[in-house]
């Protein structure tokens, strides 16, 4: 069994950990789109962060006070007025945990399902993603109604003498529920973009950097189930359940920040090949060579319709560097719409198709002439 110490120094090398990866969100975004372009996910990136900070203190202090987890009808009798006390305290803040861990949870799922908001924009896919945002909000309401509701009175919960029953101390229920829960949203948010990828004309290698982004949500399901699993074993020991925790925290906040964090990691984003046009207004703003479009339309009847998305670098032609997506995630009969993308272009865009300009977006549609056409015009 882990002593405190252990959880203690465990739970802060996490803690310090977690803050370096939302902070690289937080400073990739704002590279990327300035502060006037963050969205929701942004905001779910600092609330994710609060609640992780609050938690963190409320466990601090349930180690310095204790609780009544490991206590029986019959030890609780025995224990003096001191220590009912303290246990009273060290009871209602392991109540405040609890709800710490579902806020935090489901914010970083909020974190990734804001984000397919925008990677979907103007596809069938962003319906899909409506529809589970619905779904996640539903999952989290259930995990927090059940929370105030599976011991009432509510004071039952931090009742220390006489002891009240195993259901509101060591909330055996929770463990249970809240991982089904978290796992029924996940599942639905890693369907959102799979189509996308399944269709994508991307070099394997690149398809499978972005399939492992996809599904890196199942290690966030294993991290659930490990949790569970462990803490279930041993409900009479709290640090155990708390060890796991922080280590889902982590696992969870690495998943849901790691393809925002991926443009840091861009020679593009740091401006290390300057941009040999003026076009691209993102290059104008952030000194950066970024995703420049050239707008220019034809009109046509043919049943080709793309949007290119070409990096502008200095000495060298974009043409073969750009990669295509279709903009529908399954195949249709009809008009195919492609995305292409550049390899070091921010996973945001990957699927987008932007409705009016955005910062650093310009779009170029084109179409196919047909030779009858071409002999009509001349």
């Amino acid at each position: 069994m882990p002593t405190q110490e252990e959880v203690n120094i465990e739970g802060y090398a996490e803690y310090a950990a977690g803050m370096v990866i939302f902070v690289a969100r937080i400073v990739s975004r704002l590279l990327l789109v300035g502060f006037q372009g963050m969205t929701w996910d942004d905001a779910f990136t600092v609330i994710a962060a609060t609640f992780w900070t609050a938690d963190l203190v409320i466990l601090y202090y349930i180690g310095v006070h204790g609780s009544s987890v490991g206590q029986t009808f019959e030890s609780a009798d025995l224990l003096d007025d001191a220590t009912v006390e303290s246990f009273r305290i060290g009871d209602k803040l392991t109540f405040a945990s609890w709800v710490c861990y579902i806020c935090l949870i489901w914010s970083m799922k909020g974190i990734v399902l804001w984000y397919y908001d925008r990677m979907t924009l103007n596809l069938w896919q962003n319906i899909l993603g409506y529809w589970i945002r619905w779904l996640t909000l539903a999952t989290f309401l259930t995990a927090i109604i059940f929370q105030f509701s599976l011991c009432t009175p509510i004071e039952r919960a931090w009742q220390v003498k006489p002891y009240p029953e195993d259901k509101c101390v060591f909330r055996k229920e929770n463990y249970i529920l809240y991982p089904i829960l978290s796992i029924v949203s996940d599942i639905g948010i890693m369907a959102i973009p799979l189509p996308l990828l399944w269709q994508a004309r991307l070099p394997i290698v690149r398809k499978l950097v972005l399939g492992g982004f996809i599904a890196s949500g199942i290690f966030i399901i294993i991290a659930t189930l490990l949790r569970t699993f462990y803490s279930l074993g041993s409900l009479t020991d709290l640090l155990v359940a708390t060890q796991w925790a922080t280590r889902e925290y982590l696992v969870t906040a690495f998943v849901v920040s790691a393809p925002a964090i991926k443009p840091l990691f861009s020679k593009r984003l740091w401006g290390m090949h300057t941009s040999s046009t003026k076009s691209s207004s993102y290059a104008d703003r952030y000194g950066s060579g970024g995703s420049a479009l050239r707008s220019t339309t034809k009109s046509s009847k043919g049943p080709s319709h793309s949007v290119v998305i070409e990096s502008q670098t200095q000495g060298e032609s974009s043409a073969g560097k750009s990669f295509e997506m279709t903009s529908r995630g399954w195949p249709r009969k009809g008009n195919n719409p492609k995305i292409r993308l550049h390899s070091d272009a921010s996973q945001e865009h990957i699927v987008q198709y932007p409705s009016d300009e955005e910062v650093g977006i310009h779009v170029t549609e084109s179409y196919t002439v047909s030779s009858e056409e071409r002999k009509s015009q001349t």
